[in-house]
């Protein structure tokens, strides 16, 4: 079942059940529960606003195979900005939750751009590592993403930085932030470089701040990613990513805190 097709149901009914092929571990990936909170509190906002922030916040395992439901609930609408927050519901307990905020773009004389896209190898360049296979989770067999940093996932050898490219193996159309969502979790933590087997690890709560719009990106081209953590020390650490477009542009900066077990 693609993430679109789960997509669709959760837009059209009051229960939804992930199916197992999205499990890791023992709980729903988590880009794809974010992903389905960031569809809904985007429905109905005008075309006049832009996402520009989500906070997401992983509060329990959300089992697959099991019917949730999900709640929306708009916090505040100023003039500029409206702040909504939904949660994921499964047998009574909030298991994920979102708050999002979406802005109304104003004139300003003032721009400043910063960001430069990372030169790094292409996704099919030789030593770049494709993320599926043994010992991968099942969600990356809908994702295809390529590791092209020198620091390879759990090969020991590691850097404080890791990255590559990455797109859905059935592209959607169009692309939008509940798929950019998506793509950016299925990476891992940064150190995991640094451990030379596989290691349990989860995301405790992570945040991604919107740059430019999605306009004019194709649902099947390969979208850059690069992560460098910040800190990490007795099994927790935080790291800050760059997401960009094909054509260089800034889409998003994704602050995730997480912890590596063992």
């Amino acid at each position: 079942m693609l993430f679109d097709e789960i997509r669709a149901v959760a837009a059209e009914d009051d229960e939804v059940v992930v199916p197992a092929a999205w499990a890791q571990g023992r709980t729903v990936y988590g880009g794809l529960s974010a992903g389905l909170l960031c569809d809904a509190v985007s429905r109905g906002v005008g075309p006049e606003r832009r996402l520009r922030y989500l906070k997401v916040g992983f509060l329990r395992p959300l089992e697959p195979e099991k019917p949730f439901q999900i709640e929306m609930e708009e916090v505040s609408a100023g003039r500029t900005v409206i702040v909504r927050s939904a949660q994921i519901i499964q047998d009574g307990t909030a298991r994920v939750t979102v708050q999002a905020n979406f802005v109304t773009t104003l004139e300003s004389e003032v721009e400043i751009e910063t960001f430069s896209p990372p030169k790094l190898k292409p996704w099919n360049a030789e030593g770049a590592m494709p993320m599926r296979g043994p010992g991968f989770p099942g969600h990356t067999q809908f994702i295809d993403f390529h590791v092209t940093t020198e620091g390879l996932p759990f090969q020991g050898n590691g850097a404080p930085e890791l990255g590559g490219w990455m797109r859905f193996d059935t592209a959607p159309e169009p692309i939008t932030k509940s798929h950019l969502v998506c793509l950016i979790d299925t990476w891992p933590p940064v150190p995991v470089s640094y451990y030379d087997r596989i290691a349990a690890l989860s995301t405790i709560n992570w945040g991604i701040h919107f740059a430019e719009p999605l306009d004019g990106i194709g649902g099947g081209e390969f979208l850059g990613y690069l992560a460098r953590v910040n800190f990490f020390k007795d099994g927790y650490g935080s790291s800050t990513a760059d997401i960009w477009a094909p054509d260089g542009r800034l889409l998003a900066k994704s602050y995730q805190t997480f912890v590596i077990y063992g």
